[in-house]
């Protein structure tokens, strides 16, 4: 359970690999798993979670349910074992780009037909049309397999007590349905995206991935700015990824922008070596180097990049349309809680825009890495050598969070 983690091969690799161990089984029931049930009223409320959450047993409800404020002490792996400490971290608000909150997978024998079925349904109240659907495609596209062999869900809270919320999670997954009342954080907490339709290392320009249209708002805003904001905007420090060591990242900045397939294998193999599982928490000292470090800043920051309050009006109206794209994907429920968090902590205005000159795929000036920053706003987009989407959203930059890279 607590074996190596290592990084994804190449996606021919793995499609190779499950759909060859599928046909030896007989198939494995990819139909099923994405199943449809009955269909529900569009909406935010909690009766699909309530509804899946009765139909546990008791034994699914000692291995998937947690009260609200069960804290547990991590140690890393895509399959993490936890240990109970009421000195550690919150589980409910702990994040990564590709993880499991649970060992029991969606697609095991563990959960009924029935229950797989309610999962999507449970995501369904926190995205918006068609996104469920995508989100699961994506799934398959970056594991190899079928949509419940890499995904885990675990239950906060209850549906009598006033706190209650359930966590999807898998690769290039966090996902959140539900909140307590009084939970200062948009979505109930950080929430992860990622894609990598045409592999580990993306081709130039991310053909077919479902959250680079992100990039092309940012980039939209970018084109609107000055020399002098474009100066101020782009950021020469190092990106934040999964390793820090400064030699590696240059090494990896090269192969990016001029990527030969001899260079590139080389640099993947040595990235297994290198990357950084640190977890970040409250109380350690803080390395934005690391790309799990979305912690707030507070007030007085500092932020990286350009302040959108010195915006004219042209690149503010952009700056407007890119949050309006940015939430697309999520129901008014949740783009409200995003809203009302960036209103208390004094709007977008209190927010900078930095650009990243590092990993710069193909070398095309179109920037593959960028930050959202603000008080208590953290919209992190990781687009090289695929993407990451980091997103972080508080009325009080005192929210809890940790994190890891996956």
């Amino acid at each position: 359970m607590n074996a190596n983690s290592t990084l994804p091969t190449p996606q021919t690799r793995r499609r190779f690999v499950t759909r060859t161990a599928a046909a030896l089984c007989g198939g494995l029931a990819a139909p099923l798993l994405r199943a449809q049930s009955t269909k529900r009223p569009a909406s935010g409320s909690h009766e699909v979670m309530r509804e899946l959450y009765h139909s546990l047993s008791a034994e699914q409800r000692r291995a998937v349910c947690f009260d609200w404020d069960y804290r547990v002490d991590i140690e890393y792996n895509r399959k993490p074992l936890y240990f109970a400490d009421p000195k550690g971290v919150l589980l409910r608000t702990h994040m990564a780009n590709a993880w499991k909150i649970t060992p029991q997978l969606l697609a095991s024998d563990f959960y009924t037909d029935a229950q797989r079925a309610l999962v999507p349904e449970v995501m369904k109240t926190v995205l918006a049309p068609g996104w469920t659907e995508k989100l699961q495609q994506q799934a398959e596209d970056d594991y190899g397999g079928a949509w419940g062999e890499d995904q885990a869900i675990a239950f906060f809270g209850a549906p009598h007590q006033e706190h209650f919320q359930c966590l999807v999670t898998g690769f290039h997954l966090t996902l959140r349905a539900g909140s307590g009342h009084d939970t200062s954080s948009a979505f109930g907490g950080g929430i992860a995206h990622g894609h990598q339709p045409s592999g580990f290392f993306e081709k130039t320009g991310h053909p077919d991935n479902i959250w680079w249209y992100q990039s092309k708002l940012a980039n939209a805003v970018y084109a609107l700015l000055d020399e002098k904001q474009r100066a101020r905007a782009r950021v020469k420090d190092q990106v934040p990824c999964g390793v820090t060591d400064p030699a590696v990242m240059a090494d990896l900045d090269r192969q990016l922008r001029h990527p030969t397939p001899k260079e590139i294998a080389r640099v993947d193999a040595l990235l297994r070596q290198t990357l950084d599982r640190t977890t970040v928490r409250p109380g350690i000292e803080r390395d934005d180097r690391r790309e799990a470090e979305i912690r707030f800043r507070g007030p007085k920051g500092p932020f990286p990049g350009l302040p959108i309050a010195e915006m004219g009006r042209e690149q503010r109206e952009a700056v407007d349309k890119m949050l309006a794209g940015f939430l697309e994907p999520y129901r008014e429920e949740y783009r409200s809680q995003v809203m009302r968090c960036l209103k208390k902590q004094g709007g977008i205005e209190a927010c900078s825009m930095a650009f990243y000159e590092q990993f710069d795929m193909g070398a095309d000036g179109e920037w593959d890495v960028w930050r959202i920053e603000g008080p208590a706003f953290v919209w992190f987009f990781r687009g090289a050598p695929h993407v990451h989407l980091w997103i972080h959203i508080a009325d009080d930059p005192a929210a809890p969070l940790s994190s890891y890279f996956g």
